[in-house]
């Protein structure tokens, strides 16, 4: 049952608070999904906590989500590290996502 509202994101050119190119993320498409926590988890990174929270998004089946790209829910941007086939049939395809803060 997809019942949550995502938006996919593309990379953007951005600036920081100092005029630096920053990496940034523009809204490409709304789209309906199931979201699906998998893990979270809080580790050390450069000697700073972080928290990593990785979960499965499953959204019908399109040909313009890659890699690249990102998913925004509930406020949260994640990355998308895989878009992996529904073995089942192909009418969906699960985004596996990571977010790092």
């Amino acid at each position: 049952m997809l019942n949550h509202r995502i938006q996919l994101l593309r990379p953007a050119a951005a600036r920081d608070g100092a005029g630096q190119r920053a990496k940034g993320w523009a809204v490409y498409k709304s789209t309906w999904a199931n979201v699906r926590f998998q893990t979270g988890a809080e580790v050390l990174r450069a000697d700073a906590d972080v928290s990593i929270v990785k979960c499965s998004i499953r959204i019908r089946a399109r040909r313009d989500v890659d890699a690249s790209m990102g998913a925004r829910y509930q406020g949260v941007d994640y990355n998308i590290q895989a878009v992996l086939p529904d073995s089942a049939d192909r009418d969906f395809v699960f985004l596996v996502c990571e977010s790092v803060k």
